[in-house]
């Protein structure tokens, strides 16, 4: 245990209280008006099933692209989510489709184009061919894409339609959607709050019903945090089934594909295994999507948070209510439950975050383009960024400030952690096995206040452990809280388990009703 990290602890959580009325004050009055409901079904269909009304032409691509094409336009300018369209490519690419349908026999377009004609988004940092690649940051304004990431170019063969690429914050270092280019992505529950991040755009774009599902990426929560502030579903794969090529950033790190994951975040629970097998390609043999898997021989473990830690966020009383009735569904439908115990899970943030600090090559804010030499004082920087003379974000800066506390520990104590994160990581595959998930927050508590993130960093832990550990997990929400933000938890499987967490999302969108749509 790290006295001065529990100490940071505790004075984030002080600084919190402190700050609270003036981040109340500074973030924005709620919207006067009610948000602008959904009146086309065809955006409420999820996409195995809007794909096969397309097949069976029920209903034409380019009417469903142009759908989603108006409610992006209806609702961007109240969520500001977009970061660059390409609207007239896709109608044209939504004609092709149309007329590859009118051309070819069903059978044959199921097999090799499963999702031909169903529009989606990308993640800015995803690379999409000729869109905007900046990664949220000012020395990299202009900067496109020259191809399509791998995970991007599985979803286009199959058929796929791209409609933009979507905000996230400078490199991805942020639990909130903001930048020095594209500005501040709102929640679309309630635009006085933060989207989350770094794949806030597309939470946003998605429970907005501006789309159906998105590209995301995850390295310390970035896919689960936005789906639990958004209600939406978003899962975390196990490491290095999805690939990573064309992620902006990147290293070269090896162990980088390790930790951060690229995934689909969705509507509707039951488009996510067919997003999983399509964006995993050639490795998706590994994950078994296409086995059957009975609801009833799963275990459930629980756990209502990782332990007492007086630095650690408290988890709200009303997601753990939500979490308490999922396992009491189950528990009445005759399935295993029972709580979860594991060694060191109180440490689990020193194990995270030295896991990640043992990466070599991390990507860097401070690599400027036009001069990648030049040097900067960190300390310096973090002054001009709070007063707003940086270049750099203020979460950016603070991230390479929270980086460098590896200086803190001696060789010796990281060796400590690294091992009992791999005895962690042992031990809770050994209790869940091919049999087993564990329920657990996904975040202390639901959508937070634009700027509050900075004082709850600690409660990234529930993230970002699992990816430390390289274990799948799967947002799914359970309805809303009192001030009606959406709420739910995170669903763990063992590697390569993948199939588990997505069959248990789908019973508990059938039992809670899932993603419902802002108002």
């Amino acid at each position: 245990m790290q006295l001065w990290l529990r100490v940071l602890g505790v004075v984030l959580r002080i600084v919190n209280f402190l700050l609270t009325p003036f981040i109340k004050f500074v973030g924005g009055s709620r919207r006067k008006t009610p948000f602008p409901e959904i009146r086309n079904e065809m955006l409420e269909i999820p996409a195995v099933d809007l794909a096969e009304r397309i097949r069976n032409k029920e209903l034409r691509s380019e009417d469903v692209v142009r759908a989603y094409i108006d409610r992006i336009r209806e609702v961007n300018p109240l969520i500001n989510a977009v970061v660059e369209e390409r609207f007239a490519a896709a109608i044209e690419d939504a004609k092709k489709a149309d007329d590859m349908i009118a051309n070819m026999q069903a059978i044959w377009l199921i097999k090799t184009h499963p999702l031909l004609g169903v529009p989606f988004t990308v993640k800015e940092s995803c690379s999409l061919k000729g869109a905007l690649l900046t990664g949220g940051s000012l020395p990299r304004q202009g900067i496109k894409a020259s191809s399509d990431g791998e995970a991007v170019a599985l979803l286009r063969a199959a058929g796929c339609i791209p409609l933009l690429v979507s905000n996230t914050p400078e490199y991805c270092l942020s639990w909130e959607s903001y930048n020095h280019i594209t500005g501040r992505t709102l929640n679309p529950y309630d635009c006085r709050r933060t989207a989350g991040g770094s794949s806030g755009g597309e939470g946003a774009l998605i429970a907005a019903g501006a789309s159906l599902f998105g590209v995301g990426s995850d390295i310390a929560g970035s896919i689960r945090l936005p789906a639990l502030f958004n209600g939406i579903f978003g899962h975390k794969p196990t490491a290095g089934v999805i690939s990573i090529k064309g992620h902006f950033p990147s290293s070269s790190d090896e162990k980088f594909s390790n930790f951060l994951t690229v995934g689909p975040m969705s509507r509707y629970a039951k488009d996510l295994p067919t997003l999983v097998h399509i964006m995993a390609g050639s490795q998706a043999y590994k994950l078994r999507l296409d086995e059957t898997v009975y609801t009833k021989d799963i275990r459930i473990h629980y756990m209502e948070d990782v332990g007492f830690n007086p630095g650690f966020i408290p988890v709200d009383e009303e997601i753990k209510i939500a979490m308490y009735r999922a396992v009491q569904f189950f528990k009445d439908h005759g399935l295993q439950t029972e709580r979860a115990e594991f060694d060191h899970i109180n440490e689990s943030l020193e194990m995270a975050m030295c896991t990640l600090q043992a990466l070599e090559d991390v990507p860097s804010i401070f690599d400027n383009r036009e001069n990648p030499k030049e040097k900067h004082s960190l300390f310096a920087e973090l002054g001009r960024a709070m007063i707003g003379r940086s270049q750099l974000t203020l979460a950016g800066v603070v991230f390479y400030i929270l980086y460098n506390t590896k200086y803190l520990l001696t060789p010796e104590e990281h060796q400590i952690y690294l091992r009992k994160a791999g005895e962690l990581k042992k031990q809770i595959t050994d209790t869940l096995g091919t049999d087993g998930v564990l329920f657990l927050p996904t975040f202390p508590k639901p959508a937070l206040r634009h700027y509050e993130s900075f004082t709850h960093t600690t409660g990234v832990t529930y993230t970002m452990l699992f990816n430390a550990l390289g274990f799948p997990g799967t947002h799914v929400p359970l309805g809303f809280n009192r001030q009606g933000l959406p709420i739910g938890i995170q669903i763990v499987a063992a590697p390569f388990q993948d199939r588990l967490a997505l069959c248990i999302a789908r019973e508990l969108e059938a039992a809670f009703g899932g993603w419902k749509a802002p108002h």
